[in-house]
């Protein structure tokens, strides 16, 4: 099967899965709200967070691992596939010993991460300890097999499994809040639900792969490649870490449970567009890195543009989306006490757009293996991104979590990737790196304008139900933008290729 064609199944699949996955536990996290309370929902989110930067211990292994794969799999080398299969298996069960003992570590030291609102009687202790069970699991049961679906496109088959498993936990979940009225049943299903998955994915990869068993061991040079990419993958895992986990640590360390609900509800939007779009890149490093493998720089360049073109276009009108649907969706849904201002969502839809703009940079990345040359980028990022947290937060609270992060990201992150893509990879185009700025900062302005249009018109309804501006908004957010996208870029050859993408999609979904 193609690249395009495993590429547009994934993107379908996921796409569902992720409507599946991120809608189910917006249903049980309203449901949560009104049941237990925000501080509940602070709580798990702090949990969450405190577990990612854990996961630290990980390096990285499974992206460099998955990039060792891509080739051997395209030429069939089936012995070097199970050498890093073992290799992999091995050192996900050391993550997972590593992250339990330092999760079981930092449990006395729990309190000191939330400054006020923990819910009383609640052991702290106790239910981090469910929540701690759930991450080491995935490391000792068959988490590692995933990375055969992935790096043999088929990601769609992940997102099967997800789909099914969301929607039997997010059952058991709102039963557990609503009958028994008890946080920690809730929190319980979830250590459950991952170690079915981990099993179903197991079963999976072994009767759609049975050629790839766990065995044999990986050649010194291939070590020390994948050594040499975790390596880089380090900082990389740092500034990941940084951005998308500290500032919850942050704001309940600094401003309680309660503003961190708060706050969480509104990024709540924010990580579900990042979901979609995140199967989008997901659904298409494969193919790329096989490209890589195998075609020249000037076809992968070429690609490049075509796929920025409409990934950029997709973020852009996620964007303008943002801007004008926020605040009645969240009157809707949490009700006028639990809004913040205009001017938050403002900082929100710009910290998606920077976060975003740029993300074929990092597929590119990911696909050709430069880890190491971006070495110090994200740890650059991360450090200029954690100070300015700790000191902004401190003198204009919640805005500044979203400030430092949007100036790190544009200034340190963005700038950084582009350079080392355009003096590694793509160095034989001529202009390349002077080139992308010049129709990055195009299409930027082009999303300034449809995006301040957009508002001005939606400002316009004077209307009290938050039910019907919701309503009259979408409308005009999905014909304003995108007509002055259309009008903007029609020009360009890139446009047409996405033409012809959006017809073989559809053509796709009328055969399903």
């Amino acid at each position: 099967m193609s690249r395009t064609k495993n590429a547009s199944r994934n993107i379908i699949w996921g796409v569902l899965n992720k409507i599946v996955t991120l809608g189910m536990p917006f249903i049980t996290r309203t449901v949560m709200i009104y049941t237990m309370g925000m501080q509940y929902v602070g709580l798990g989110s702090l949990f969450t967070s405190i577990l990612q930067v854990l996961s630290f211990a990980e390096l990285g292994i499974g992206g460099a691992i998955v990039f060792s794969m891509y080739k051997p799999i395209a030429e069939g080398d089936n012995d070097k596939v199970c050498a890093l299969l073992n290799f992999y298996k091995k050192i996900y069960r050391v993550i997972g010993c590593v992250i339990l003992v330092v999760g079981l570590i930092m449990m006395p030291f729990l309190k000191y991460l939330i400054a006020s609102d923990l819910p009383e009687g609640i052991n702290l202790q106790l239910l981090f300890s469910i929540y701690l069970l759930n991450n080491v699991l995935g490391y000792f049961l068959f988490a590692y097999k995933q990375s055969l679906f992935t790096a043999s496109q088929r990601t769609d088959m992940i997102s099967k499994i997800g789909m099914g498993l969301q929607l039997f936990s997010s059952v058991l979940q709102i039963l557990a809040l609503t009958l028994l009225h008890n946080y920690y049943a809730y929190a319980a299903v979830i250590p459950a639900i991952t170690c079915i998955n981990n099993i179903c994915v197991g079963i999976l990869t072994d009767k759609y792969y049975p050629q790839y068993k766990c065995k044999g061991k990986i050649e010194d040079e291939e070590l020390h490649s994948i050594e040499k990419n975790v390596g880089g993958m380090v900082f990389q895992k740092i500034g990941s870490i940084v951005l998308s986990s500290v500032d919850t640590i942050v704001v309940s360390a600094f401003l309680g449970l309660t503003s961190l609900a708060l706050y969480q509800n509104y990024y709540y939007i924010i990580t579900a567009l990042f979901g979609f779009l995140t199967v989008i890149m997901q659904s298409i490093i494969a193919g790329v890195g096989n490209s890589v493998a195998s075609e020249t720089t000037l076809k992968n360049y070429l690609d490049f543009k075509k796929f920025n073109f409409i990934y950029i276009w997709i973020v852009s009108w996620c964007t303008t989306c943002l801007l004008c649907l926020y605040q009645p969706f969240m009157q809707i849904w949490v009700g006028k006490d639990n809004m913040f201002g205009m001017e938050m969502v403002v900082l929100f839809a710009l910290y998606f757009f920077v976060h975003k703009w740029c993300d074929m940079l990092y597929v590119y990345q990911e696909a050709c293996g430069i880890w190491w040359e971006t070495k110090f980028v994200p740890f650059i990022a991360a450090i200029v991104n954690l100070v300015v947290n700790i000191i902004l937060v401190k003198t204009i609270g919640l805005p500044g979590i979203l400030i430092s992060t949007i100036v790190s990201v544009i200034f340190i992150y963005d700038t950084g990737y582009a350079k080392v893509l355009f003096k590694t990879y793509f160095a034989s185009v001529d202009k390349g790196l002077k080139l992308y700025w010049c129709r990055q900062i195009r299409y930027i302005l082009t999303a300034s304008v449809a995006c301040a249009i957009t508002v001005i018109v939606c400002s316009a309804f004077t209307i009290e139900s938050a039910l019907l501006r919701l309503v009259l908004n979408g409308v005009v957010c999905v014909v304003i933008p995108n007509t002055i996208f259309v009008l903007a870029w029609m020009r360009l050859p890139e446009f047409d290729y996405a033409k012809s993408m959006l017809m073989k999609i559809t053509r796709k979904l009328k055969k399903k």
